[in-house]
């Protein structure tokens, strides 16, 4: 999502509180025990315990949120309600049981109420600037494989999109993961290019889909010695279409991973953020170009 580093900055400082005070109860509930509370029971260190539980837990899971480019005003909306939920529980446990703490108790309750309602305010105001992303990236597994897609609307007519697409050298200026692409030979389908990583690793590309002035594919030679990823198998195809008075293009990469169970899992589980990613870059910058030439 665009827009999103308040909401993200706020979420990170929340995890980063929510953890230090989760450790803080798991690591010595007996402490915090005695500091909190006027007479000490057996039931509180434990509660304590899976109070911090929780709040690592919490922690942990804000750590991804704050991480991710496509936070949503949704998803960050609902840890502000979450935060509201605190701050109105530490109030009513006060007021029903204040009894129960010393004074440092009291005021240890109400601090980290007013740190949390800071958080919440910041949330809130980061999630009113989000806006939703003009390129629509998803990733997806099914039967072993990752499927990654990604749209994006361009006010350019279908001719200069394809134009852009068709420049395979010019190909490198807009993927971060390519330094170089270099046509080998031929047009069309059989037509190869060779691709460069930014290490000066390289491998080649053959088209084997080829729809003049609509789409295009090419089936990545992963067998090459230095081909950088642990992919066993990979095919991509782009295309365009006619969108109300622009055009619309995607990408689409089917990828299947290479190794055992294990590898391919821990792949998966990255590859599912980092796709997402590469490709939203990519169709921004492409989209860029696209607007520039037509309005050149």
């Amino acid at each position: 999502m665009e827009n999103s580093k308040t909401a993200r900055t706020f979420l990170g400082l929340n995890a980063a509180f929510s953890l230090a005070m989760g450790a803080g109860f798991l690591i010595a509930p007996s402490y915090a025990t005695g500091l909190l509370f006027l007479e000490s029971a057996s039931w509180q260190p434990i509660a304590l315990r899976v109070l911090g539980g929780g709040l690592i837990l919490f922690g942990l899971g804000l750590v991804l949120m704050a991480r991710n480019r496509f936070l949503t005003n949704r998803q960050v909306l609902f840890i502000t309600m979450m935060d509201v939920g605190w701050i109105l529980g530490s109030a009513l446990l006060l007021v029903v049981d204040g009894h129960l703490f010393s004074a440092f108790g009291q005021a240890y309750i109400t601090m980290v109420a007013g740190i949390v309602a800071v958080f919440a305010i910041g949330q809130y105001v980061g999630a009113q600037k989000i806006v939703p992303p003009l390129s629509q990236a998803s990733v997806t597994i099914s039967g072993g494989k990752i499927l990654a897609r990604v749209s994006r609307a361009v006010s350019a007519p279908e001719d200069v999109v394809w134009r852009v697409m068709n420049d395979h050298p010019g190909y490198a200026d807009v993927a971060d993961n390519i330094s170089k692409v270099e046509v080998v030979k031929g047009d069309g389908v059989g037509m190869q290019r060779r691709c460069y990583g930014p290490k000066g690793e390289n491998w080649l590309e053959t088209c084997d889909l080829y729809e003049d002035g609509r789409a295009f594919g090419f089936r990545i030679h992963t067998e090459a010695d230095d081909y950088p990823y642990p992919i066993s198998d990979l095919h991509g195809e782009w295309s365009v279409e006619r969108n109300g008075n622009g055009s619309k293009f995607a990408i689409i990469i089917e990828a299947q991973p290479k190794g055992n169970l294990l590898t391919q899992t821990l792949f998966k589980t990255a590859a599912k953020r980092q796709f997402k990613v590469v490709l939203a870059d990519l169709a921004d910058a492409w989209a860029a170009r696209m607007e520039r030439e037509a309005r050149a």
